[in-house]
């Protein structure tokens, strides 16, 4: 990983494999650059030809945290300016949960840069995900922390799917994964910004009828079945509403869906990343 100044004041940690055609991941609230290894995608679209970039975005370790509040045009500038940095002006982007919400503002912040885009557990909030953001920060306003055991249950109950909350051995193992999940800050202060820019968002009513119909580059939306944050229903409505959007539904998983089951959303992200591939100079 290199820390790169990408111009406005803040520096990110970006990691670059590959070479090919450019693909961005961006993740999702608090998602280090590195788990898109673990999660399989990076090297699956590195073994198909593309260089793929993937990056902590601001608040995230290593990257900088700038003082909050953040929003998610914000986060989007960033990844904007970051790929002028890299001298990239066409790129396929994949976003994860919140990442889909800086893929959209990219989009409109720059129409033209992104060719393709993958939607992935991630178009259109739900209630629950206004509920959840609105205590964390209420939690954050009244006593400066989000107690480590109330972020542990609130993680396993929407990154896992029914079948693993109900294992015992399963609940045990992932809850010792996600109790670290709080050493992935640059500091309080970008935890915050990223909740505050996430919480913006859903009370905006984000995504808009007329942002979606606005937003046309091809795009694929993947929703998991068992999302309390992105339920497939809303996420295939939404998706109706996109003028070059096919949708897809991932049975069988929750909200984790991308690490926790064996399913078949790395082969469709890197399917859709071929057809979608520039033609050769």
């Amino acid at each position: 990983m290199e820390n790169i100044d990408i111009g406005n004041g803040v520096t990110l940690g970006v990691e670059r494999v590959g070479s090919g055609p450019a693909v961005l991941l961006v993740g999702g609230l608090g998602q280090p650059a590195g788990v898109w290894e673990f999660t399989g995608v990076s090297g699956a679209l590195v073994d198909a030809g593309f260089e793929v970039i993937s990056y902590s975005a601001r608040g995230v370790a290593p990257s900088s945290a700038p003082e909050p509040p953040y929003t998610v045009d914000d986060l989007a500038f960033d990844a904007q300016c970051l790929l002028q940095t890299l001298g990239l002006d066409e790129i396929i982007v994949v976003g994860y949960s919140m990442g889909c919400y800086t893929t959209q503002a990219l989009v409109r912040r720059q129409p033209g840069i992104v060719r393709a885009a993958v939607l992935l557990a991630g178009l259109q909030p739900s209630p629950i995900g206004e509920l959840v953001g609105r205590m964390e920060l209420g939690l954050l306003d009244k006593y400066g922390e989000i107690p480590a055991d109330v972020m542990t249950f609130e993680q396993l109950m929407t990154t896992l799917q029914p079948a693993l909350l109900q294992d015992p051995a399963s609940v045990v193992g992932w809850e010792q994964v996600l109790g670290a999940s709080s050493e992935v800050w640059t500091n309080d202060a970008g935890m915050r910004g990223q909740l505050q820019a996430s919480y913006s968002w859903i009370t905006a009513n984000e995504p808009l009828p007329e942002h979606l119909a606005a937003f046309d580059p091809p795009a694929l939306v993947l929703a998991f079945e068992h999302d309390l944050f992105f339920p497939p229903v809303g996420c295939r409505a939404a998706a109706s509403k996109m003028p070059n959007a096919e949708y897809a539904q991932i049975d069988g998983v929750a909200h984790g869906g991308l690490f926790t089951g064996q399913t078949d959303t790395v082969a469709r992200i890197t399917t859709f990343c071929e057809t979608n591939r520039p033609a050769a100079s």
